[in-house]
């Protein structure tokens, strides 16, 4: 029997590094592009803060100034594969009863919109909230490999819900239903990515 040579595989080495490096690039990329969305939104609700009365919207501003700073800082840590670990562990936890529940960023800062007293305000600030839940969620999914699976994964039970449930407009609920899911999933990338995040260190103020 001849002896299989390794040289033979070089060629396969140097196209999986090849992917490996390609696929790398495209995260990368997409990164750059969330952040650039996010800081359009944050330049869009400070820009609708200095045309008006600040007092009018800090009640929810600067909860989802936080918001949207911390999204930026998480946006390399979000993907299906890398939260999954924390996900599990986050829903037993839940099972559990466990009677610390973790924080739910985007529940807080809502409820905090909620409280502002000007109605344009409010209106304002959910709407912005809602670009950056469904832009982490586009994310989400479209930006790495486990994404992708997971957007394969879920597409067809969305078509088929869609076409059961709205037969005469199936494209328009279907498309509602999309947003819906990718709000949903950006608000929860959002709660479970903060959790990888190291606790805040406390000054010791002892003199």
């Amino acid at each position: 029997m001849t002896p299989t040579l390794p040289f033979l595989y070089l060629p396969d080495a140097v196209t999986l590094i090849l992917l490996l490096l390609v696929l790398d690039a495209l995260r990368r990329v997409a990164v750059i592009h969330i952040r650039q969305e996010l800081l359009i939104i944050r330049k869009e609700m400070l820009a609708f803060r200095l045309a008006g009365d600040p007092a009018r919207v800090d009640a929810g501003y600067a909860a989802l100034r936080r918001l949207i700073d911390s999204s930026i800082t998480l946006a390399p840590r979000l993907s299906p594969a890398r939260l999954l670990f924390i996900y599990r562990l986050l829903r037993k936890s839940v099972k559990r009863g466990s009677p610390a529940p973790p924080p739910d960023p985007a529940r807080e800062v809502g409820d905090r919109i909620a409280g502002a007293s000007d109605r344009d305000c409010r209106e304002k600030l959910r709407r912005l909230q809602m670009e950056m839940s469904l832009s982490l969620g586009t994310f989400f999914l479209v930006a790495s490999l486990s994404g992708w699976a997971l957007l394969l994964a879920a597409m067809p039970g969305m078509m088929k819900r869609s076409i059961t449930h709205h037969p005469e407009h199936r494209t328009d609920a279907f498309f509602d239903m999309a947003e819906r899911v990718l709000g949903r999933l950006g608000r929860h990338a959002q709660r479970i990515g903060a959790l990888t995040e190291p606790p805040p260190k406390h000054q010791d103020t002892r003199s």
